[in-house]
């Protein structure tokens, strides 16, 4: 069974072009508060970061290397599509693009390496959390309509690269069909965007600011205070901080204790822990109105609910996933392997030492952010955590029925195969056992 097809490769392609353009856009409508035509293509595409990605998906079927052999390549790689494209972009076609719009952004070669290694750690993390939901979806389209697709838009790329080159040569006062349409997706993308900041900050419309820094000064002068309270954008900060600070806590434990650099992240991308940012949030809400309240009720309140917590969570990940993450069988007074009166007393200790030291600085911080650019991090956030969950709770699920069921029912249990052995998941969470496996 093969894994993906040539019109597979291309659809590919496009996608991670259309979102590079897509990305570029929201990026100089915050910045400029216009639309900003980007590219050198009349088509909505930034066609390296396309290619490029294109390039790392063919890699990655190749075989698995080790994470810095990887990096190091994929860096080399960009840096050879981004001065390639650029000469064909300000050379053949005779088109140049604005200096800050230019795939490799700053012309020094000291920043040009630099941005050349963010974008590689921005390819790498889309292969790892967004090319196996894109490979999902297309997987459930019938081959017939991705053929077709594949080839109208090689049709429509092949009558870019004409039009761009008979503008180039003899010149056309006019524009094409292809750049009106993408010019009107463009504006029509950066008005949605200023709508939506509108509503959340009505104060905004009408302002003479232009462009995020200078709409986030006139906020910061009216006294707005970004998250403030015990508002939704405050629970996704503190969810993404804690998770981070649980995940170094744990791998600091674990390594003062058992002198092992193991990995304690719940995700398949990044160092975070989601029970300590979900513990977090659920903490926050419960104590939020426990702020003058004696010590002893914060703590007798922290001692229950970490004992449920902790037990619904094991529940949780054994029903759903058929995982043990953690089993304290052998401990005194544990109920069930999955809580104990020990760390029961920790989860009353902590949720103390969080209302009264940790939170009200962690808070304060996240407050001081501007109000426009926390939000827009915000919404980062939740869409690379979806990602990230959504490819873990795919992962998990194949790993527990690969017991049963070793080979492969479809592509999808496929790709997961191919991508995420036995070995692998053995270093994404080498402390997990399975059910089936204990029983």
């Amino acid at each position: 069974m093969r894994l993906f097809h040539r019109a597979d490769w291309i659809l590919y392609l496009f996608f991670y072009a259309f979102l590079a353009w897509l990305i570029a856009t929201l990026y100089h409508s915050l910045r400029e508060h216009r639309f900003v035509n980007c590219g050198a293509l009349d088509l909505p595409l930034l066609l390296p970061h396309g290619i490029m990605m294109g390039l790392l998906i063919l890699q990655s079927y190749a075989g698995e290397g080790g994470i810095f052999q990887e990096i190091f390549f994929s860096w080399i790689l960009t840096l050879a599509v981004g001065g390639i494209s650029d000469f064909l972009s300000e050379r053949l076609w005779k088109r140049r693009v604005r200096r800050e719009l230019r795939f490799s952004l700053l012309r020094e070669f000291r920043g040009r390496l630099l941005f050349s290694f963010f974008l590689t750690l921005l390819y790498l993390s889309a292969l790892v959390v967004l090319q196996p939901l894109l490979f999902f979806l297309l997987s459930l389209l019938p081959r017939i309509l991705l053929r077709t697709a594949a080839l109208l838009l090689l049709l429509l790329l092949l009558l870019d690269f004409l039009l761009i080159y008979v503008v180039a040569r003899w010149g056309s006062p006019e524009t094409n069909f292809l750049e009106r349409n993408k010019l009107g997706l463009g504006r029509r993308i950066s008005r949605r965007l200023w709508e939506r900041l509108y509503r959340a900050y009505p104060s905004l419309k009408g302002s003479s600011e232009t462009g995020i820094y200078g709409s986030d000064r006139m906020l910061l002068g009216e006294g707005m205070v970004f998250a403030r309270g015990l508002s939704l954008e405050k629970l996704i900060w503190v969810l993404f901080l804690c998770a981070f600070i649980g995940d170094l806590i744990e791998t600091g434990y674990v390594f003062l204790t058992a002198g092992i650099l193991m990995r304690r992240s719940s995700l398949v991308l990044g160092p975070f822990s989601i029970v300590w940012g979900l513990g977090a949030v659920v903490l926050t809400v419960l104590l939020s109105r426990m702020e003058k309240r004696g010590a002893f009720p914060i703590f007798l309140l922290g001692f229950f609910f970490g004992g449920a917590f902790e037990y619904l969570c094991s529940v949780f990940t054994e029903v759903v996933f058929g995982m043990k993450f953690w089993d304290y069988s052998g401990m005194p007074f544990n109920i069930d392997g999955r809580t104990n009166l020990l760390f029961m007393l920790f989860w009353g200790l902590l949720s103390l030492l969080w209302l009264r030291f940790a939170y009200p600085p962690l808070s304060s911080w996240i407050e001081r952010i501007p109000p426009l650019i926390g939000l827009i991090l915000s919404w980062c956030i939740v869409l690379f955590l979806s990602c990230d969950m959504l490819v873990t709770a795919a992962v998990m699920l194949r790993a527990v029925d690969r017991k049963q069921e070793p080979k492969a029912r479809n592509v999808a249990e496929e790709f997961i195969d191919e991508f995420y052995p036995e070995s692998r998941i053995e270093r994404l969470w080498p402390n997990m056992k399975f059910l089936s496996e204990s029983s």
